[in-house]
């Protein structure tokens, strides 16, 4: 479980970066005229990576304790051993997430409409990402063990 809360960090760290060059691009209007935005530079990605991934640590951490935990444990207590079973745990866990971030969007004007679209984005990969992580690591322990 470990390792998918850091790969969850390490998805939203890539893709804070990735949405930093994203989201200030397009005109910006000045009192001078309409000019090009080429968004944000380079020096500017690392910072706005590290706190996406600040965001989404307890995020992930609250979100596998809580709900992929007992969700995996029960998948192991059923002898669940395919890639499509971890998969699709980390798709269920990923719902859960974006139906609380969803809720608070709705009820508190969590996100401004772009950050809302990125989070979605950003838990719509990481929650099948961390699936996928977490089979692999259960993969490798079933193989080590059985020698």
């Amino acid at each position: 479980m470990i390792a998918a809360v850091l790969s969850v960090v390490a998805l939203a760290f890539v893709g804070g970066c990735i949405y930093g060059l994203w989201m200030g691009r397009g005109p910006v209007h000045t009192p001078f005229g309409v000019r090009a935005n080429p968004g944000a530079s380079i020096a500017e990605l690392a910072p706005i990576g590290f706190m996406t991934a600040l965001v989404a640590f307890p995020a992930a951490l609250v979100l596998t304790l809580a709900a992929a935990f007992p969700l995996f444990r029960l998948w192991v207590h059923r002898g669940y051993a395919s890639v499509p079973a971890y998969v699709g745990g980390g798709v269920i866990v990923a719902m859960i997430g974006a139906t609380i971030i969803a809720a608070a969007h709705v009820f508190a004007d969590f996100l401004i409409d772009n950050d809302f679209l990125f989070a979605m984005l950003l838990i719509a990969v990481s929650g099948p990402a961390a699936g996928f992580v977490v089979w692999c690591v259960l993969r490798r322990s079933l193989v080590a063990s059985s020698r």
